[in-house]
């Protein structure tokens, strides 16, 4: 073997290692940071796809925004932001007029605040408070026409929960309702 024989083997063998050593220390670190970049990508377009989604179901429910402005209104109809006893009074005479009966009395008993039951989980608004005001009322009339004005009462667009009722028949028929009607308060 002669010496540029040599020389030639000796400059291949460092070619190769510097071709191997360029692979290992510019090339693999690279070809690394992309195949992690693309499972970064991968991910990243995975959770754009999913918080796309939730954009177009909030969309979808943004069209329907009117009926629920619409809906909440009716439902502040129902159970008011406000005592407004007048406006129950009224509702009740007219709920009475209706069914052909004269109210004897109404009166309410100071207010107090919803408490759930133990067994039952009740979510109120943080900034508002559920506020009960108890009233008992009483009405005469025909026993058919009684029944039609606790019906009037209970169907009536304020709420009013009548948790008992006691009918007294006799010269002249009377029915005692006693429950209770709600405000949402904002909360002070």
């Amino acid at each position: 073997m002669d010496k540029h024989r040599l020389s030639l083997i000796v400059i291949g063998v460092f070619a190769i290692a510097i071709l191997v050593g360029g692979w290992f220390v510019g090339v693999q670190p690279q070809l690394d940071r992309s195949s992690r970049a693309n499972v970064q990508t991968a991910s990243l377009m995975q959770t754009n796809d999913i918080q796309h989604a939730k954009n177009q179901a909030l969309a979808a429910e943004d069209l329907k925004l009117e009926d629920y402005t619409r809906e909440l209104a009716e439902n502040q109809q129902r159970i008011p932001a406000a005592r407004a006893q007048q406006e129950l009074i009224n509702q009740i005479d007219a709920a009475a007029a209706a069914a052909g009966v004269s109210i004897r009395s109404l009166t309410f008993d100071p207010a107090v605040s919803f408490a759930a039951p133990e067994d039952i989980t009740a979510a109120v608004g943080v900034d508002s408070d559920f506020i009960g005001v108890p009233l008992t009322l009483s009405a005469e009339g025909e026993r058919a026409a009684l029944e039609a004005f606790a019906a009037n009462v209970q169907n009536s667009a304020r709420v009013i929960t009548i948790g008992g009722s006691q009918f007294t028949g006799g010269e002249i028929d009377s029915l005692v309702i006693s429950g209770a009607t709600w405000v949402l308060m904002p909360a002070s």
